[in-house]
């Protein structure tokens, strides 16, 4: 089998990782992976392929991370903060005491927007998030 094989499979790997949400860094290796096999194809050394595998995938997961971040926002926020969905939360308590907002399973860290007490099991509708926090009316 010739380089460029494994060079290949590698990336074939590696973008099918990526199905799995790993915020773009298996896609962006993969796509290095897939320059080391272009450069293994034009039959040049192995350490040239390598080199170009680790150069590439340092130009492209800082840029591949950055687009996402830019062109794709979070669901849950874009979800949560939407116009056209009303979001409700549950207070609880922690054991130390602190209270929290649960929504879908995952504890919020939670303020109100009015400075109004909060109380274990009500229902509160989320206004938006301040960073972890959720801003609660």
């Amino acid at each position: 089998m010739l380089a460029w094989h494994w060079w290949l499979i590698a990336a074939l790997l590696l973008l099918l990782v990526e199905l799995l949400g790993t915020g773009f860094f298996a896609f962006a290796f993969g796509l290095a992976a897939l320059a080391a096999m272009v450069v293994a194809w034009l039959d040049v050394g192995v350490t040239w392929q390598w080199f170009t595998f680790a150069l590439a995938a340092a130009l492209l997961a800082p840029l591949l991370k950055r687009l996402f971040r830019r062109f794709a926002p979070s669901q849950r926020t874009s979800f949560l903060a939407g116009e056209s969905h009303q979001q409700l939360g549950e207070i609880v308590q922690l054991a130390s005491g602190d209270f929290r907002l649960k929504l879908e399973g995952d504890l919020f860290l939670v303020r109100s927007a009015s400075g109004a007490p909060l109380s274990v099991g009500d229902r509160v509708q989320i206004r938006r998030f301040d960073g972890i926090t959720a801003i609660i009316d």
